[in-house]
């Protein structure tokens, strides 16, 4: 061996040791950033009296493909979506709380992201990767109101309809009319300015007369209400009337996760899920006020009472997708199959 070649063999011993020594350095760190309780101690973000005052609410969030699986304890709130431990793309707080969230990517997962900008106070923008727990301190606004957080990170063809809603609800009552001011003055200033053309803070349609409101939602080609993922934040009085349209057209192209593809090839429109009007009460806890079988170009009609402090409509649970055309999605081609949530959004209950 020459002396060029000792050099060249002495470097890349060097390297070796080199990266042995930052990974040893830094895997303890990576492993173990997680929502615990010396998370919530440190002070950084959730100040150290918050956990003594009841206002941490300790959340595990699930990043599947394409939608969020959220569990949440504490602070007054406890996950129960129709009996699921878990909340679907939504998470739920009340104001001035704080949410100490550990995130993982679910099982055979790509990376994903957790991207919630609340622009008064920081934004949350944290990678999830598979193999590793991930921490974010969420801070909750002090108004009532629904703020979305959204997956920034290409994860397949529907990473953008991976989109949720931070719901802000009062310990009791329904929304402060001033906090539904404060809350559709600063959206609409985001939507004006830092974000304008972002779909994913969904337009907000107020209704907050004495006369019956009547909310109608048209699905597009693209399994959207309204053009928006999530549809858009319908605010009601409370204790009114309400009577919400909900319109969706037969699915008849690969732009929709409703146009669905069998074993075998053959393409079909999802049938086999429920449409809805869900309440959302103070404790977090999610009941039905009413549910039927998808029907397509056909108006779906519910009516019901505005007593909870808000709703959840449209499809809340993730709907199964598998893109197969002529039966060509298998391990050697490459296979397309996912969960997708794009055809729901929210009511907000306001004080009348």
């Amino acid at each position: 061996m020459d002396r060029k070649e000792k050099f060249e063999l002495y470097w890349i011993i060097y390297v070796i040791i080199l990266f042995a020594i930052v990974i040893g350095a830094t895997a303890p760190a990576v492993y173990t950033v997680g929502g615990d309780s010396s998370s919530v101690q440190a002070g950084t973000i959730i100040p150290n009296t918050a956990a003594n005052e009841g206002k941490v609410i300790q959340g595990t969030l699930y990043a599947y493909q394409y939608y969020f699986a959220i569990k949440e304890n504490g602070g007054g709130i406890t996950s129960n979506e129709l009996g699921s431990p878990f909340y679907y793309n939504i998470m739920v707080a009340h104001p001035g709380q704080y949410i100490n969230l550990t995130m993982y990517s679910a099982p055979h997962m790509a990376t994903a992201n957790f991207y919630y900008p609340d622009y008064a106070t920081h934004v949350d923008d944290v990678q999830i990767v598979p193999g590793l727990v991930q921490y974010a301190p969420v801070v909750v606004p002090n108004i009532s109101g629904a703020f979305a957080f959204l997956n920034s990170e290409y994860n397949g063809p529907w990473f953008s309809y991976q989109e949720g809603l931070l719901l802000v609800l009062p310990y009791q009552g329904y929304m402060n009319p001033t906090d539904i001011s404060e809350y559709i003055a600063q959206t609409h200033l985001a939507q004006t300015s830092t974000l304008v053309g972002d779909p994913y803070n969904p337009p907000i349609v107020v209704y907050n007369t004495t006369m019956t409101p009547s909310i109608t939602l048209v699905a597009n080609n693209y399994a959207m209400f309204n053009d928006s993922v999530p549809g858009p934040t319908a605010i009601v009085l409370a204790n009114s009337n309400v009577t919400v349209n909900i319109y969706i057209p037969t699915p008849n192209n690969d732009h929709n996760f409703l146009y669905n593809y069998s074993t075998t090839g053959t393409p079909y429109p999802v049938t086999d899920v429920y449409v809805g009007i869900y309440a959302v009460w103070w404790n977090g806890s999610i009941t039905p006020v009413k549910e039927v079988p998808i029907q397509y170009n056909k108006t779906i009609t519910f009516t019901f009472n505005a007593t909870a402090p808000a709703y959840l409509y449209g499809l809340i649970t993730p709907v199964y997708y598998n893109y197969n055309f002529m039966k060509m999605s298998n391990t050697l081609t490459g296979e397309q199959t996912g969960y997708v949530m794009g055809l729901w959004g929210v009511i907000l209950v306001e004080q009348g």
